[in-house]
């Protein structure tokens, strides 16, 4: 074979080996990886489903053992008792269940900020049965269950504005949610 044609030979199947490594990158970036983030993203959903499933069947039948005056003994002054820290949880659901639903209305969401001293002491928490507050936290948290499982995945990534604070996903104040129920239920089952 001439040696220019052989040149040019090569040359083709170099530029040929070229545009397939070009396209098998492109192919590789904008399919397979989108693809493998949100198969990890749909595991790690399911995971944080599956950990506050978890909770709710561990904790309300705990929760029920704790006594009346177990749950009303405050433990110094200033800091709230056992239903205090199980009504603050109520709020936090019922706060929580409008930002998971708003969040899926709009792209963008403002809401306000959670003043949680005053609710507190505002719903008067102390002075409700022990039994009337686990079943109400139960039944609102079995709800929030059964909505974080139906929330579509291009809405976890609307923006969140809460008060004054920096914008946050749908999908961070979902795990934030679980976060801080785990932070308080081992307040009150220690």
């Amino acid at each position: 074979m001439p040696p220019l044609l052989l040149k040019t030979a090569a040359n083709e199947l170099l530029m040929f080996a070229l545009a397939f490594a070009i396209l098998a990158g492109m192919w590789f970036l904008f399919i397979v990886i989108p693809w493998m983030k949100k198969k990890l993203w749909r595991r790690a959903m399911q995971k944080t489903r599956d950990e506050f499933k978890k909770i709710l069947a561990e904790s309300l039948p705990r929760l029920l053992t704790i006594s009346e005056n177990e749950s009303s003994a405050q433990p110094a002054s200033g800091k709230w008792s056992k239903k205090e820290i199980l009504g603050h949880l109520i709020d936090s659901a019922s706060n929580n269940h409008q930002r998971f639903v708003r969040a899926q209305l709009s792209n963008e969401v403002r809401l306000p900020d959670y003043e949680q001293e005053t609710w507190v002491k505002v719903q008067g928490y102390q002075t409700e049965t022990w039994e009337s507050l686990v079943q109400l936290w139960g039944s609102y948290n079995t709800h929030l269950l059964h909505l974080l499982s139906i929330v579509p995945e291009e809405k976890l990534h609307n923006r969140c504005f809460i008060g004054e604070k920096e914008p946050v996903t749908l999908e961070f104040l979902i795990r934030d949610y679980i976060r801080h129920l785990k932070h308080h239920l081992a307040q009150i089952l220690g």
